[in-house]
C-alpha cells in the first residue's frame, strides 16, 4: 500500500454517497447512529481511539472490517488528517427530500442557505442548528458547497441527527414553503430590515442566510415575508455567517420559550 487512501470523484450531477469521518467525537456518534453503513474503520496501534473501550468494542464486534494499521503505514494513509487514530470510511443518503408540511401544525423552522460555499461555514452552521432544534437545513444543488467530507466533519457530527435537504430550485421550493404555510425571513443589511430580536419567529418560517460576501440572491429575496439584520456596532461591518446564525436561532428559542 504504497499510496494514499484515494477519495472517489464525483461528477456535479452526481450525488456522492461515500465519506470518509475521523476523530473520536465523529466516529463515536457515526457507529451510535445505525445510520449509515460503515465500509472499513482504519485505526492506528497505540492512539486514543485503539485505547478506547468503545472502539475496543467495535473491533471486537467487526474485525472484518477494522484494518489495525502501525505508525509508519497509519500516517502514510491519513498524514494530512489529525485522526487520533482513526479514520471511518462509510457511504449513505445525508441529503434527503423535503417532507410536505402542509398538516403540521405548531413552531416549525427551516434554514435556507444560499451561496453558502465555504465548508467550514456549513459544517458550523449544521452543528449549530442541530444544538438549537431547528427542524432542518436546506442546501440547494448550485450556489453552494454542498455536503463533502470536510463539511460533516467539521459538523461535529451533528449532520447525523440534523435533517438536510437537498433541493433543486430554491425559489420554486420556498414557493411551495409559502403555500404550505411558512413566512419567510431574509437576512440582508438594508435601510428597510428590521433588528433581528424584532422578528417574531413563531410558527412556521423559513429563513434564509446568504453568503458574507454577496448575501441573498434578488429572486429569493424579493420574495421573502420579511427582511432583518443583525446591526454592526464596531468597525468592520461584517459576521461571520456561522456567528450569524447561531445569532439568529437562539433569539428564535428564546423568543419560543417565553
Amino acid at each position: 500500500m504504497k499510496n494514499k487512501f484515494k477519495r472517489p470523484k464525483f461528477s456535479k450531477k452526481e450525488t456522492k454517497s461515500n465519506y470518509f469521518i475521523h476523530g473520536l467525537n465523529n466516529s463515536i456518534s457515526l457507529i451510535k447512529s445505525d445510520k449509515y453503513e460503515i465500509i472499513n474503520i482504519f485505526i492506528l496501534e497505540n492512539s486514543l481511539a485503539w485505547k478506547n473501550n468503545k472502539i475496543q468494542d467495535l473491533i471486537n464486534d467487526n474485525k472484518k472490517i477494522c484494518k489495525i494499521f502501525n505508525k509508519e503505514l497509519f500516517s502514510k494513509k491519513f498524514d494530512e488528517f489529525r485522526t487520533q487514530g482513526i479514520v471511518i470510511n462509510f457511504k449513505g443518503k445525508i441529503l434527503i427530500d423535503l417532507p410536505d408540511f402542509s398538516n403540521t401544525i405548531g413552531n416549525q423552522c427551516l434554514l435556507l442557505l444560499d451561496r453558502i460555499t465555504d465548508p467550514q461555514n456549513l459544517g458550523q452552521i449544521i452543528r449549530t442548528s442541530e444544538c438549537a432544534g431547528i427542524n432542518g437545513i436546506i442546501v440547494p444543488d448550485r450556489h453552494s458547497v454542498g455536503v463533502t467530507d470536510s463539511v460533516i466533519q467539521v459538523s461535529q457530527g451533528a449532520f447525523i441527527n440534523q435533517n438536510l435537504y437537498s433541493c433543486g430550485n430554491a425559489h420554486q421550493l420556498l414557493m411551495k414553503l409559502k403555500k404550505q404555510g411558512f413566512w419567510v425571513i431574509g437576512f440582508e443589511n438594508s435601510i428597510e430590515a428590521k433588528k433581528w430580536y424584532d422578528i417574531d419567529y413563531k410558527g412556521k418560517v423559513v429563513i434564509i442566510i446568504g453568503s458574507e460576501g454577496k448575501g441573498i440572491r434578488k429572486l429569493l429575496l424579493d420574495n421573502c415575508d420579511f427582511i432583518s439584520t443583525i446591526p454592526m456596532k464596531g468597525k468592520i461591518n461584517s459576521l461571520n455567517v456561522s456567528a450569524a446564525v447561531s445569532a439568529i436561532l437562539f433569539e428564535r428559542n428564546r423568543q419560543l420559550e417565553k
